[in-house]
């Protein structure tokens, strides 16, 4: 009975922790990814040419400004990327 016992536990805190990690990648999905690809797609508007092949920020700083935000969303999205992929190999491995 004891025995039953535990392995009844351990699937119980392995179904928690899945449910746990389930709803952090929603969230995080839901809340940061669709947010920062939102925003990536303004940036990318912003720092391309118009209809006239004119920039669309006037001025060289503020050009040069809107770059380096789109390159940190981008690498802010590679980051959170890696994110979702650690904590599917955590669920993975919590059935291993």
């Amino acid at each position: 009975m004891i025995t039953e016992k535990l392995i009844n536990s351990k699937w119980e805190a392995i179904d928690s922790a899945t449910s746990t990690m389930n709803a952090v990648r929603n969230d995080l999905f839901d809340n940061v990814a669709l947010a920062l690809s939102r925003v990536e797609g303004r940036l990318s508007f912003l720092n391309s040419p118009d209809l006239d092949d004119e920039p669309r920020i006037n001025g060289e700083h503020s050009q040069k400004v809107a770059q380096e935000i789109q390159q940190e969303v981008n690498e802010t999205r590679k980051a959170l990327d890696a994110i979702f992929v650690q904590l599917t190999e955590g669920k993975n491995s919590l059935f291993n």
